[in-house]
């Protein structure tokens, strides 16, 4: 793990400076792409009844790995990016407000994740929506896939392909939940940015950068049947056995 305090920069992100991306705080390794094929053949297998290949190609996903990356780099990334670390801590607590705008709005946080086609502003990766990884979770079951909160238990995809609406000017400093100063990203750029701002982390706006329609929509074209899927799997859990 690249440990602020044990490492002097991160071996991922490199210690030259001039090398490192100036539109994410770490890109994600390419593995993440071969996460989301296999995740959203899990997807299709289980809505057409075929859970022994879902569970298969969930296994072929890679998502202990994508994890730890995450864990172990992706979260950490601005902590190495931002070299004066101390000095802008410091600037940053005078500058803290308190903000009356609710952090999240799950109503402007669809439309963003639409706007953005499901994909991350900063890094590019195609995300998964939250929602699809629960109704997931809800069928195969928390003991094959789970979402809890606590990032060493639940499954490495739910941290490292997982989107959000990011805060582009932080909302820390005063920023506001509203759709211009929100995009989509993933977990790694979400919580790699810290609540540091763009010149601080050296990297440039992504709405500078218009977002592209390749026709991912994040497997939320799969939450219908899921849906479905997760009322009938519950009710044959809960329905009562017939006394021989």
């Amino acid at each position: 793990m690249c440990k602020v305090g044990e490492r002097e920069f991160c071996i991922v992100l490199g210690e030259d400076s001039s090398k490192w991306s100036k539109y994410c705080p770490l890109p994600v390794p390419t593995f993440f792409d071969g996460a989301v094929e296999s995740f959203s053949r899990a997807v299709s297998e289980l809505t057409k009844g075929n859970k022994k290949e879902s569970l298969e190609a969930l296994t072929a996903s890679n998502a202990a790995e994508v994890g730890k990356f995450y864990i172990d780099h992706g979260q950490q990334s601005a902590y190495f990016r931002v070299t004066n670390r101390k000095e802008v801590d410091n600037a940053n607590r005078l500058e803290k407000k308190l903000n009356l705008s609710p952090r999240d709005k799950p109503a402007i946080t669809k439309e963003v994740f639409k706007r953005d086609f499901y994909r991350c502003r900063y890094c590019n990766l195609r995300i998964i929506t939250g929602e699809v990884f629960s109704e997931y979770s809800r069928i195969v079951g928390s003991d094959i896939f789970s979402d809890e909160r606590e990032n060493t238990k639940r499954n490495g995809l739910t941290l490292g392909l997982r989107g959000v609406a990011d805060h582009v000017e932080p909302y820390a400093l005063g920023a506001g939940t509203e759709l211009d100063n929100l995009v989509t990203s993933c977990y790694s750029c979400n919580f790699g940015k810290a609540g540091y701002t763009l010149d601080q982390l050296k990297i440039e706006d992504p709405r500078s950068r218009q977002p592209k329609d390749d026709g991912w929509k994040g497997l939320t074209n799969y939450l219908p049947a899921l849906k479905l899927l997760g009322v009938l799997t519950n009710s044959e859990v809960n329905e009562p056995r017939q006394r021989s």
